[in-house]
């Protein structure tokens, strides 16, 4: 009996340095963990836009495939497209010139990049670029602008 009081009485807890000691180890952890996580949410909101560009890149190709035209969302969707962006991601048809070329854009409404697709520039284009580069430069007279369509 005598040994378990004496076992108690040493057994004093934490110090208060040691507390302090664990709480910067914690909050140091954690300042490296979180731009860490808000990056990786960057990501995605760029994946899901960048998915949704090619997808209706895809429905303009097999539409060009069938009337040898591009056409907008509503003619799209008028052929029985089923476009659906991803949530709070905004898809664009900026322009098409009949069967020569298309520009689309898509923006997710939680990331300041607005991603483009050019078909006559090789397909997405590189993060930073500000417009359709060849699509642009070349769209002829009679060129449609397109609409959007927000998921």
């Amino acid at each position: 009996m005598k040994r378990l009081r004496e076992m108690a009485q040493r057994d004093e807890g934490f110090t208060l340095i040691e507390l302090l000691v664990v709480i910067i180890i914690i909050g140091i952890l954690a300042a490296i963990a979180l731009p860490l996580f808000l990056g990786q949410k960057q990501r995605a909101y760029d994946t899901a836009a960048k998915s949704g560009i090619r997808t209706l890149a895809q429905f303009e190709e097999a539409y060009l495939a069938s009337y040898l035209t591009y056409a907008d969302i509503a003619g799209l969707q008028a052929d029985a497209a089923s476009i659906t962006p991803s949530a709070l991601v905004t898809i664009t048809v900026d322009y098409y010139v009949g069967g020569q070329a298309f520009c689309l854009t898509s923006k997710h409404a939680n990331s300041p990049v607005t991603w483009f697709y050019d078909s006559q520039a090789g397909g997405l284009q590189a993060k930073g670029t500000t417009s359709c580069p060849v699509s642009n430069s070349t769209a002829t007279p009679g060129g449609v602008n397109g609409s959007s369509l927000t998921g």
